[in-house]
């Protein structure tokens, strides 16, 4: 195993902050400077370039045919040194995947709070999945890209989140159901559930930022409309 791998797995997902210190009174009188980074901070920061830059690299090239001298490449660091941060290609892959959907989970959870009504939860579901597709184009390319590519030894957990993300998606939309008065069964919801994150999932195929982004308000409402019309439907 490749020093600082076991550090890998404590960290996970997301970032640690290290505490900020009060400049001292010196410092105020002529300017204020943030503290420097701690190693544990300097580490995180480095796997999330890193990352960053493999998401990137898998995007444009494929998980398969894209190479760990590749990424060092596009992260600006030594070859032997990105074994230093991480395992492999595959544990590259993983993370990536986690930490997308750990962070889609987190806004998904996050926005539902205080909804006063099941229509204002499913625009803000939607609105925050397309939200972070649009700032992690890389990102989301990989996720819808390259499901398969995972062994089981990291499948199981990405796709144990992808069903929590799914089920959380699929709640909303039968709740909207039966507050329109028109309750769906669990075939319709599937179905349903499905649909929007097919349409929602391919978006990076004709997303363009500079023609798209100031219309990022009107797409959430179509993809929206596409769900709520079918229910009304009925």
């Amino acid at each position: 195993m490749k020093a600082g791998s076991n550090r890998v797995e404590a960290t996970g997902a997301s970032l640690k902050k290290a505490p900020t210190q009060a400049p001292s009174r010196r410092s105020i009188k002529t300017r204020e400077t943030a503290p420097p980074l701690g190693a544990d901070e300097r580490y995180e920061a480095n796997i999330d370039h890193i990352l960053r830059s493999a998401a990137s690299v898998f995007a444009e090239k494929s998980f398969g045919l894209a190479s760990i001298r590749d990424i060092a490449a596009r992260a600006q660091i030594s070859f032997p040194r990105i074994y230093y941060y991480l395992r492999n290609k595959e544990e590259l892959l993983y993370l990536i995947s986690r930490r997308a959907f750990e962070e889609l989970l987190r806004r998904a959870e996050e926005t539902a709070r205080g909804a006063p009504d099941a229509a204002t939860r499913l625009r803000r579901f939607i609105g925050g999945h397309l939200e972070y597709h649009m700032n992690n184009l890389a990102e989301m390319k990989v996720l819808v890209r390259e499901a398969d590519s995972l062994s089981a030894r990291y499948s199981s957990d990405i796709a144990r989140l992808k069903r929590d993300y799914s089920r959380l998606c699929r709640r909303m939309i039968e709740q909207l159901a039966e507050e329109r008065g028109t309750p769906i069964d669990r075939e319709h919801s599937r179905i349903l559930t499905s649909l929007l994150f097919g349409a929602m999932n391919w978006f990076y195929t004709w997303y363009e930022p500079g023609r798209d982004y100031d219309q990022r308000g009107r797409i959430m409402d179509e993809v929206f409309r596409m769900i709520a019309g079918s229910i009304a439907s009925r």
